[in-house]
């Protein structure tokens, strides 16, 4: 094989290919908003499942699950690309999402959250710990509750960077 030298200030984007996730809070006055994250994963499934993701400290969902201690995680399916793209151009500190974009949602069962309707999967958390480095901050939560659709790993939409999405493709 030969292989491509990689600049590293974009190395991250051979790492960065996991199922996207939209962050579900609410403000401390109250205003629901969600905001769209591809670097997340897995953190432990013992005593019970732990997720983290990676978070703009100066956004306004950073915020919320910062004083609110809870969120919600959704997966939106690569049916929900523009969804994603919408919600990810504009920052909820600004407007009402939910309203602007006229999404339709149902309500989170453990946590004040608002989850869009049809996405893949949603997880339900309680906020463990909070790293930040450098001009990021790394959350980690605690999921209370989760509720997914059969095959669900199936219509999970991934983003690579730029304008790069992806679903996943056939069982190998």
């Amino acid at each position: 094989m030969e292989y491509k030298t990689i600049n590293p200030t974009d190395a991250y984007k051979l790492l960065n290919c996991g199922g996207l996730i939209l962050v579900c809070t609410i403000s401390p006055d109250n205003r629901y908003n969600l905001a769209p994250i591809a670097w997340n994963c897995p953190l432990d499934y013992e005593p019970v499942s732990r997720v983290l993701f990676v978070i703009d400290p100066g956004h306004q969902t950073f915020k919320n699950l910062e004083s609110s201690r809870e969120f919600s995680l959704a997966l939106p399916t690569y049916h929900q690309k523009e969804l994603v793209e919408k919600t990810g151009s504009v920052s909820g500190a600004k407007l009402d999402k939910y309203k602007a974009f006229e999404i339709p949602f149902h309500n989170a069962v453990d946590v004040d959250a608002r989850i869009p309707d049809g996405v893949s999967a949603s997880l339900d958390c309680r906020l463990l710990e909070i790293l930040r480095i450098g001009s990021v901050a790394i959350v980690a939560g605690e999921v209370l509750s989760a509720r997914a659709i059969p095959h669900a790993w199936e219509l999970r939409l991934h983003h690579a960077g730029d304008d790069l999405y992806y679903r996943p493709g056939n069982r190998v």
